[in-house]
Parts: C-alpha cells; sequence; structure tokens
C-alpha cells in the first residue's frame, strides 16, 4: 500500500479500534453488574438459611424453646445452665445480625434488605417485639462483636 492509502485507512482503523475497546467495556460492565446481582443474592440466600435454621432450632427442641420463652419473659426466673444456653442463643442472633450489617456495609447486602434488618436490630425494650432481655444481656455479647457494629446497635438505640 501506498503512504496515500494508509492515510486513508488508519483513521477507519483507528475508529474500529475505539469502537472495539468501548464494546469491550460496555461488556465487562455488564458482568459486573451481573456478578454483583448474583453476589447479593447469594448473601441474601445465606441470610435467610441462617435464620431459618436459628428458627428451626427454636421450633425443634422443646428445652431450648423454653428457655428462650423464659428467658426473654424473664431473665432471672432461669438457673445459671438455663442463663447460659439463653446468652448463647441470643449471641447467634447477634452474630447473625451483624453479619447482615457488615454485608450491608460491604455493598453484598441492598438497602432495601438491610433496612429489615436494621428495623429489628434498633428495636430497644419496651417497643414492640423486642425481647425485654436484649438489654439485659447486650454487655455480655458486644466484646464478642466487632466494634463498628456495637457503634451502630448503641447509636441506634440512642436514636430511638
Amino acid at each position: 500500500m501506498t503512504e496515500m492509502n494508509l492515510a486513508k485507512v488508519n483513521p477507519l482503523l483507528e475508529f474500529i479500534g475505539g469502537v472495539a475497546v468501548l464494546m469491550g467495556l460496555v461488556f465487562v460492565g455488564l458482568e459486573l453488574r451481573q456478578n454483583t446481582e448474583a453476589v447479593q443474592a447469594a448473601t441474601l440466600q445465606s441470610l435467610t438459611e441462617q435464620s431459618q435454621e436459628y428458627l428451626l432450632l427454636l421450633a425443634s427442641d422443646g428445652d431450648v424453646n423454653a428457655i428462650w420463652r423464659q428467658g426473654v419473659a424473664d431473665l432471672s426466673e432461669l438457673d445459671e445452665g438455663e442463663t447460659s444456653r439463653f446468652t448463647f442463643l441470643y449471641r447467634a442472633q447477634w452474630i447473625r445480625f451483624q453479619n447482615a450489617y457488615l454485608q450491608w456495609r460491604r455493598g453484598t447486602l441492598d438497602d432495601e434488605d438491610w433496612a429489615f434488618y436494621a428495623g429489628i436490630i434498633c428495636r430497644k425494650e419496651g417497643d414492640k417485639g423486642s425481647p425485654s432481655a436484649r438489654g439485659a444481656t447486650w454487655p455480655d455479647h458486644k466484646g464478642a462483636l466487632t466494634r463498628e457494629f456495637v457503634d451502630f446497635v448503641e447509636t441506634c438505640w440512642a436514636g430511638k
């Protein structure tokens, strides 16, 4: 080819190259979006499974259920062993809530799904649906949770 022909073809080749790069970026963007949606769906599924396992434990084990109901109603009525079991049950719940919080902070749980968990977490004693033992047992749990999550819980309780 002559220099004149190359000068005519070169802008066309640059344009085609630019379009190819742009199409590649669009493709990467779509793949990233689909991956984000898949991760969010898997996160929500995992949190749902954790909640189901927790509820099935309470529903299927009469002793655990009785300890939970008594501890929620009046923690002082539990003996030492029952108080320990109740504390572990509550700790499992707090760890599940912390997991939801951390997933939300990382962007793998969307704001709408997080709002559901935040609504439960931010209930204070005396609020409808809030167990009376929550505040009494909180000091037992906060040392096992991340500082960031503890700050969130205490801030939302103080703000209500």
